[in-house]
């Protein structure tokens, strides 16, 4: 290793974070780790292996990585979020307690409590019931009827296997929590307000909290949705607000992580999705503990920065960095749009027979278009991996000077790329390239 580069730990990386990983190169020495569980035995295993290597900090970027984050660093010496501060972070119920104008939310457990209890909480109909420690989509239900919510509450009581993960994960993230610091309610659902995805508009701020507890901003995205509610795709930097209105989204900001610096969130970074409805309200949707990798080459393409080297610097230093896109942006400064497009599948086949591959080895190869290939060509989907949206086949990273040199490629793109094309696609209103 070369002695004049820090030696830092990448939590185990994707496959398209190759490219990121190589550019890192040029600052660090570099060193992939791929930790497996959470017992002491499986974390002295990765500290012991970083001592070896001389690496002094580590960052993991997915979900599954963000606990393991903490675990490693803290035995490196590095300051990292509290046991608390996470547990309120993987859990829809608590993350809601600390907004300050929530809509209407209600604690929820089947294990616990009858249908009829349940029912007799549920103050609004139709509503959103969520699992409260699941992620990527999965245990999200929209409830009409009374009926229909005894069904998922049946189905949950007869599954055992999930009642055990709930119960692993809530054992492992509580370990080491003073027992007076522990919240009173920790539910596995959550039954909330529906909110209109027609009138509201979804947002994902990136920012971070120093070891000093400062909040600080980092950059904000827009998530794109077709009509029917399934994402189009994630646009940096927003198209529908502009940096003159973005105060007020970094005083809810501030506001909401403040409460959870209180906690003991330090030194790390975090993504809160929200919406902003028709009157200006602000409202929560979840956070997530962690950096979103899949925006790094967002920030990257738009604004040449980079999310996964600044979490790294964050976790050595734990000060405030030097800018950020949010930064850039606000001061407006020269910067590209960059947009994630999501490719979904809706057809029970070979993944290759719904895509034409031809074409995506074109978009990569020819064209150098980053694609994050979440499923293989040669992979068989079932009607049994069937989410409302579909399922997540390639993810796109394309770039423009103007929103409509942006739009146009897009469309492009989705027009040429498939060979069974999900018909329940309407493109929003404003998704028109002037």
């Amino acid at each position: 290793m070369e002695s004049n580069k820090p030696t830092v730990g990448f939590l185990s990386p994707q496959p398209y974070m190759e490219k990121a990983i190589s550019m890192m190169k040029e600052r660090y020495n570099v060193h992939v780790l791929t930790p497996q569980g959470w017992e002491k035995e499986d974390v002295d295993s990765i500290v012991a292996e970083c001592h070896e290597q001389d690496i002094q900090a580590v960052a993991g970027f997915a979900q599954k990585d963000a606990f393991h984050h903490i675990l490693i660093n803290e035995q490196l010496g590095n300051r990292a979020q509290s046991r608390l501060a996470f547990l309120y972070c993987m859990n829809k119920y608590l993350m809601r307690t600390l907004e300050e104008d929530p809509f209407w939310f209600e604690a929820i457990d089947p294990l616990h409590e009858t249908d009829e209890q349940i029912i007799s909480k549920i103050a609004e109909w139709p509503f959103m019931l969520k699992n409260t420690s699941l992620s990527l989509g999965r245990g999200i239900f929209k409830i009409s009827t009374p009926e229909n919510l005894r069904e998922v509450l049946k189905n949950y009581r007869e599954d055992t296997a999930l009642q055990e993960l709930i119960a692993f994960q809530n054992e492992h993230f509580s370990r080491d929590i003073n027992p007076e610091d522990m919240p009173p309610v920790l539910p596995p659902f959550i039954a909330e307000h529906l909110v209109d995805m027609n009138q509201a508009i979804e947002y994902c701020y990136e920012g971070y909290v120093t070891a000093e507890g400062e909040v600080v901003h980092y950059a904000l995205t827009e998530e794109v949705y077709f009509s029917n509610h399934q994402a189009l795709g994630y646009l940096t930097p927003p198209l529908s607000i502009n940096a003159r209105q973005a105060a007020a989204i970094g005083a809810w900001a501030k506001d909401y992580m403040g409460r959870l610096a209180d906690l003991g969130y330090r030194n790390q970074f975090f993504n809160l999705e929200f919406w902003i409805m028709p009157g200006g309200k602000i409202a929560l949707t979840e956070i997530n503990p962690r950096a979103a990798h899949s925006y790094h080459y967002n920030y990257l393409y738009s604004f040449g920065t980079s999310l996964f080297e600044d979490n790294l610097e964050l976790v050595q230093s734990g000060k405030r960095l030097p800018d950020s896109p949010w930064q850039k942006w606000v001061a407006g400064e020269d910067f590209k749009y960059t947009l994630i497009v999501l490719i979904t599948g809706k057809h029970a086949d070979r993944v290759c027979n719904i895509l034409d591959y031809n074409y995506v080895d074109q978009l990569e190869q020819d064209q150098g278009i980053l694609i994050r290939h979440n499923r293989q060509r040669e992979d068989q989907l079932t009607r049994e991996d069937m989410t409302a949206a579909g399922v997540m086949l390639l993810q796109l990273w394309i770039t423009g000077d103007t929103v409509s040199e942006l739009i146009r490629k897009e469309r492009e793109i989705r027009t040429k790329i498939y060979k069974q094309v999900p018909d329940d696609c309407e493109y929003p209103g404003h998704w028109v390239a002037e």
